[in-house]
């Protein structure tokens, strides 16, 4: 597997990661927690595109 096949990989899976936790979060009615800057932000899962 050479670099490119490896990044495009790597981005899919980031992808569907990150798709897998705004839905699980959406079927817990509980909101998406990150750090921006230092500062905990929260999130409505309803109001992210996926």
């Amino acid at each position: 597997m050479n670099e490119r096949e490896f990044d495009v990989k790597l981005r899919q899976g980031l992808q569907e990661t990150a798709k897998s936790v705004v839905e699980q979060h959406r079927r817990d009615n509980q909101p998406l927690i990150f750090s921006e800057n230092g500062h905990v932000k929260y999130v409505d899962p309803f109001t992210v595109a996926i």
